[in-house]
């Protein structure tokens, strides 16, 4: 494919002011750059819409002075492009991934790997979070239960009871533990567990003791799928 006089001056006289003292980087800067004006002319658009096409090319212009950068940029643009329409065909009548789209295009105005990659992240947190609830959803009465059991048993023998005019009745006191949990934002702490925590909180569930952690919803899960493994136990499917 023939490259432009033009072209080609400006790239050997790019090679000139980035190697004033080596020729041979010169001469190597040289064949890559015309090599990637060849392959930036030939990149295949058929994907995209002409108003696309030119969107692209003027932002790689404008962004990248090489034309390696250039034809590496849209090519990532127009594979992510196709991404996309892929994954919105997959996903098509869907309000929330509809929605998700809204916000990829506001955070990531004519960036397409962002959109992408803003959007396989959702697709990817909303898939655990259904594979989670249809494994966790059948047990979470049982694991509530269990847990409570545990954090109940909770006793500090350095606690001192006073009674109402101020005098030592006893020492030690039992108390349950609580657990904190992630909603996807924040932590809280609950003393009791509702039976309508979202299945993918209550599995965050842990004690906190100083720095370290138990995680103690995902532990009494392992025991629970050790024990139907292992000894029989019958658990609940639905």
């Amino acid at each position: 494919m023939p490259v432009p006089d033009t072209v080609i001056e400006k790239i050997r006289s790019g090679a000139k002011d980035a190697w004033p003292e080596d020729k041979e980087m010169q001469t190597y800067t040289v064949k890559e750059e015309l090599d990637a004006y060849r392959n930036f002319v030939a990149l295949d658009y058929s994907g995209v819409s002409d108003e696309e096409k030119e969107s692209l090319i003027q932002e790689a212009k404008e962004s990248f002075d090489s034309w390696e950068e250039r034809f590496s940029s849209i090519q990532d643009e127009l594979e992510a492009i196709i991404g996309l329409k892929e994954l919105s065909s997959r996903n098509h009548g869907s309000e929330l991934f509809s929605q998700w789209l809204l916000e990829a295009q506001a955070e990531n105005e004519n960036y397409f790997q962002g959109q992408l990659e803003y959007l396989q992240n959702k697709v990817s947190s909303c898939e655990a979070i259904q594979r989670t609830r249809a494994e966790i959803d059948p047990l979470k009465n049982i694991l509530i239960d269990i847990e409570n059991i545990i954090g109940s048993e909770c006793y500090n023998g350095n606690i001192q009871n006073y009674g109402s005019w101020g005098e030592l009745e006893s020492e030690g006191r039992s108390f349950r533990y609580p657990v904190k949990f992630y909603d996807g934002e924040n932590e809280y702490k609950q003393k009791t567990v509702p039976r309508d925590i979202p299945a993918e909180q209550l599995i965050s569930g842990y004690y906190p003791f100083g720095a370290n952690e138990l995680n103690i919803y995902r532990a009494l899960h392992k025991v629970l799928k050790y024990l139907e493994a292992e000894h029989g136990l019958k658990l609940p499917k639905t």
